[in-house]
């Protein structure tokens, strides 16, 4: 049986963060959802169907297959990529009968399928179907069977929402496999639900209050002196927090990121620097960004207990010293932001309205050249795949700055 991750007309929902990578490799808890699939069905690989721009770079990035239907050889089961996946969905699929499809409001949850039928549906489903393809797939389906749960996401916001209670569920599935906490930090809470991972160094006077949730610490991590670490929260591999930063619950911090200051209820991807004083909260952050000293994004639970989402970063972002940006925005791919930021922020631009200056293009080939830059700064590979995404994604927003005039022309 062959697995398949597919995306539909709701991966555009998630832009600009789904510009550069797949809806379904979007962190949730300690996991992608992608990979939440594969935790859960218990597989080593699952194939996927995108949007055309990001497969190729998906092929190089996971080592799997994308949009080729043609490579379908045995009966296969498609699963929305916005989907939580858990071990409930798991019993629904190994009862799921051939030529069936679950739905939710129109949308395709889960579908299972004969080899030959799925090389029929599998092109309909690539490139983030619309209403009317979706339409096509039912009609290739014996049997039609609707969703109960709330597993299937529709906005940016529910992740961030949700990751807090994930995070919990989630370490609750894993080995317990707990190594050392030193004596010199201070532990509030159960031990139980701290994990600390192998070659990890924390500091003496660390705080690590699991009251409220476990917290997950990978890997290769630095936990500085003088830093409050509230669970539930999950820091990966390889990150350092510095002396005395806050990490509040429901933080998700992936792999390889330099944090200080302040951080609640936020995922961030990877290979981020937020190394200073300042606040992010409630949103959620790409890759490859870099946040200046006090930076600030105005999201977090109001006085009458309403949650005000921070926003969207997306990947190779820059943000000057004392960046402010209101809640809810969202900051394009590779756009370089100051000052206040009280609207939405294109891909590829300059943005410093409150210092006098024009929104203007910046050019694709210094975002590659400053990108190439970072990842031999952090000793990884700028491949050939990563380039070609970043050019498509250029001309893919180009409508977006079409009022905007090259930056240093004037």
């Amino acid at each position: 049986m062959r697995i398949i991750v597919f995306e539909d007309y709701a991966a555009h929902s998630f832009e600009p963060l789904t510009l550069t990578r797949g809806v379904f490799d979007l962190r949730l808890g300690l996991f992608s959802l992608a990979d939440r699939v594969k935790h859960y069905m218990q597989v080593e690989q699952v194939d996927f169907l995108a949007r055309n721009h990001i497969a190729e770079h998906i092929r190089a990035r996971r080592k799997a297959k994308a949009n080729e239907p043609e490579a379908i050889d045995d009966e296969t089961v498609f699963i929305n990529g916005l989907l939580v996946f858990n071990s409930e969905l798991r019993s629904i699929v190994q009862k799921l009968r051939l030529e069936t499809l679950v739905t939710k409001q129109g949308r395709i949850v889960l579908a299972r399928f004969s080899e030959a039928r799925a090389r029929e549906v599998a092109p309909l489903l690539a490139n983030a179907p619309g209403v009317e393809a979706l339409k096509k797939v039912r009609e290739k389906a014996l049997e039609e069977v609707e969703y109960e749960g709330d597993a299937l996401l529709s906005s940016p916001w529910e992740i961030v929402e949700r990751n807090f209670l994930q995070i919990i569920d989630d370490y609750e599935t894993m080995p317990r496999l707990r190594l050392r906490i030193p004596p010199e930090a201070t532990l509030i809470g159960r031990r139980r639900n701290v994990y600390v991972g192998r070659d990890t160094a924390i500091d003496p006077y660390v705080t690590l209050d699991s009251v409220k949730g476990p917290i997950y610490i990978g890997e290769g991590c630095e936990i500085h002196a003088g830093s409050f670490i509230e669970g539930p929260a999950y820091i990966g591999p390889g990150t350092v927090i510095h002396p005395s930063s806050i990490i509040r619950g429901g933080s998700n911090i992936g792999p390889d990121c330099n944090i200080g200051g302040e951080v609640e209820a936020t995922i961030i991807h990877g290979h981020v620097d937020k190394q200073h004083a300042g606040f992010l909260g409630y949103g959620y952050v790409g890759e490859w960004v870099e946040l200046g000293p006090l930076f600030a994004n105005s999201g977090g639970r109001f006085g009458n207990g309403a949650q005000g989402f921070g926003g969207m970063i997306a990947d190779h972002v820059k943000a000057s010293a004392g960046t402010l940006v209101y809640a809810g925005r969202s900051i394009g791919v590779a756009s370089r932001v100051s000052g206040h930021v009280w609207e939405n922020v294109p891909s590829f631009v300059s943005y410093a309205k409150t210092g006098g200056q024009p929104v203007c293009e910046i050019d694709v080939e210094e975002v590659l050249k400053t990108a190439r830059r970072m990842a031999a700064l952090r000793e990884e590979e700028f491949t050939p795949a990563d380039e070609q995404l970043l050019r498509r994604v250029f001309e893919l927003t180009r409508f977006e700055r079409e009022a905007y005039r090259p930056c240093g022309t004037g």
